[in-house]
């Protein structure tokens, strides 16, 4: 059964694949998807008969993604490091309020990089339930690290069926993806320095294995250094952050690796982070900003790497992420594909989420002026529609 339509007018749309403006749209929708995309004559036939949401001279594009977020933590607050510590109940409050604030700011799916509890996994339920409002999210689960090694958000493990263990409680949780953590988190200040490597190509192959036997893909948490050569070798889908990735090691990332990289550069590249860290963690950020930089420009600028962005936990700044993409060499386009058309792609949900194309769910923003012009447009963002209903609407 078929609800009422609605229509959408704006002075600008980005549609397609490739995002290409179409002036003056009517954006039909019926049932939480774009049932087709109409010139304005075509809109005036049908004017009686449809919901109306104008628009006006803003530009409407697909909603956002946030390629990687954590629930239980919030990058806005003093001490977010040391969070992972506190009650479900606790995590559950921190959730709930970034939860909201990424809505607001125009990212309908978020991809959760893990987080403790299975926190993620209820939450993606409940939003679906329309018990809580958030993006629609894309779980990890429990997040699997060394017992000697990083991830503040990750549980430790120690031999290859611990990993495997893990992994399979996850799947049976219904996860997207299974995430491990290979590096420090902390950047190299240098091509020289040493970067650890914690997990053993053993326990980076079973987890692997064990998702592919279900379809399921592999995430790394990974800077560089040995640990993204396993990652490459072992056929790991999606590796997050590589601040430190090395010239050779992008040639092997263009050359030998099918996956995608996901970019959070605002971690190390912005300064407005810094308040809310230890003077410990400054003064490493700011020894190895400009090292990270040219290490992460080598893969905005490389064009034969596919990547997408997100802000490990800057909820409701994923606007920043794409500025630091651009500066780093990416076309505009590319770094608003990387939260959208690529985005989805990469999630597994290309057919069905990330473009205004007849068929696609209708997760919608608007915003003033034109992102493919000036990414700081998405600063502010007065529109959203989710699946079909407007959660947010112009005062």
């Amino acid at each position: 059964m078929t609800g009422r339509r609605t229509a959408i007018l704006s002075d600008l749309a980005l549609v397609g694949p490739e995002l290409i403006p179409a002036e003056r749209p009517c954006i039909l929708v019926e049932d939480g998807k774009v049932l087709d995309i109409l010139t304005r004559g075509a809109f005036e036939e049908i004017r009686d008969s449809v919901d109306v949401i104008d628009l006006g001279s803003r530009t409407l594009l697909p909603g956002l993604f946030e390629c990687h977020n954590h629930l239980a933590l919030d990058a806005r607050l003093p001490g977010h490091l040391g969070m992972m510590g506190l009650s479900e109940a606790e995590h559950t409050v921190l959730a709930l309020n970034g939860l909201r604030d990424d809505l607001m700011s125009g990212v309908t799916t978020a991809r959760c990089m893990g987080d403790r509890y299975y926190l993620d996994v209820t939450m993606k339920r409940l939003i679906k339930e329309g018990k809580v409002e958030g993006p629609d999210l894309l779980v990890s689960g429990i997040g699997m690290k060394a017992a000697h090694g990083h991830g503040f958000v990750g549980l430790p493990h120690s031999g290859a069926e611990e990993f495997r263990k893990t992994a399979r409680e996850n799947m049976f949780r219904g996860v997207d993806h299974l995430k491990i953590f290979m590096t420090p988190g902390a950047p190299a200040k240098s091509e020289t320095d040493f970067i650890p490597c914690y997990l053993t190509r053993e326990e980076v192959a079973t987890v692997v294995h064990e998702g592919r036997s279900v379809g399921i893909p592999a995430t790394a948490h990974c800077i560089g250094g040995q640990g993204l050569d396993l990652c490459i070798e072992e056929g790991v889908y999606v590796i997050d952050h590589l601040y430190s990735v090395t010239e050779k090691q992008v040639r092997r990332l263009e050359t030998e690796f099918d996956g995608w990289v996901d970019m959070t550069s605002g971690i190390v590249l912005d300064p407005d982070r810094e308040p809310y860290l230890s003077e410990a963690s400054v003064a490493g950020l700011r020894a190895a900003r400009e090292y990270s930089r040219a290490c992460m420009n080598r893969i905005y600028s490389s064009g034969k790497i596919r990547f997408t962005i997100g802000t490990d936990a800057n909820h409701g700044l994923l606007w920043k992420e794409l500025l630091f993409a651009e500066q780093g060499g990416a076309s505009r386009k590319t770094a608003l594909k990387a939260v959208t058309v690529s985005a989805a792609e990469m999630c597994g949900v290309g057919n069905s989420k990330g473009r205004i194309a007849p068929g696609y769910q209708a997760d919608l923003i608007a915003v003033s002026g034109n992102p493919l012009e000036d990414l700081s447009a998405l600063s502010q963002v007065p529109f959203v529609m989710k699946r079909g209903t407007a959660v947010k609407t112009p005062a």
